[in-house]
């Protein structure tokens, strides 16, 4: 069981330890934006800048009624030869861009409720977990540990970036504090349980001695 566990701990350390490094770089030190951002100004700078949903739907809201005016003006646009770039031009290059940020900001707030609760649940398997290593059954409480390991693992694994908004950062901070959280805690079973203790053989006991 010593041999699994230590191996388990070693991949686990790997993984939480890079995962810090990744989410610590794009959220303080990763060069963000193009050199074309100038050209999508000032919609992509208040998209950016925007600090809730709210902010998003009031701004989207305008635009759209805009854009469907445009679609009454031309009923038959969507069978037309301009149709595939029909998003290039405005209001539809607005109205698609705001509608854009707002999925995205929606996903990433999921996104965040999903990571709280599943650690949360991957918590209280690894301190069950921890109990019956000690108290009942050493296999049963691995067992535990290790399904909360893979819940802390996976819930605050890396997210592909999308568009750059405050909700991304969010998400992006909880993911690495709940790492670094993962990380300490199992640092804190390594050390309870002595996975790296090894035990010595009596034989060499006795030639030490």
């Amino acid at each position: 069981m010593k041999i699994l566990a230590r191996t388990l701990a070693i991949v686990a350390f790997l993984v939480l330890g890079a995962q810090i490094v990744r989410h610590a770089y794009i959220l303080w030190f990763e060069p963000r934006g193009s050199v074309l951002d100038k050209y999508d100004q000032p919609l992509k700078g208040q998209i950016t800048n925007a600090s809730s949903l709210d902010e998003l739907l009031s701004r989207y809201d305008p635009v759209h009624k805009e854009a469907d005016q445009a679609r009454l003006q031309k009923p038959n646009f969507d069978r037309g030869p301009d149709f595939l770039g029909i998003n290039e031009v405005e209001p539809f290059k607005s109205e698609t861009m705001l509608r854009n940020a707002i999925k995205d900001w929606e996903e990433k707030s999921k996104e965040v409720y999903s990571l709280k609760f599943y650690w949360i649940v991957g918590f209280f398997c690894l301190a069950l977990g921890a109990i019956i290593f000690k108290w009942a059954n050493g296999w049963l409480g691995l067992t535990l540990q290790i399904a909360a390991f893979s819940e802390f693992i996976y819930w605050t694994s890396p997210t592909f970036l999308g568009p750059t908004l405050r909700e991304f950062d969010r998400l992006l901070a909880y993911k690495l504090a709940l790492s670094a959280i993962s990380l300490a805690l199992l640092l804190f079973i390594i050390w309870i349980q002595k996975i790296f203790t090894g035990e010595r053989k009596p034989a060499e006991h006795q030639a030490t001695s």
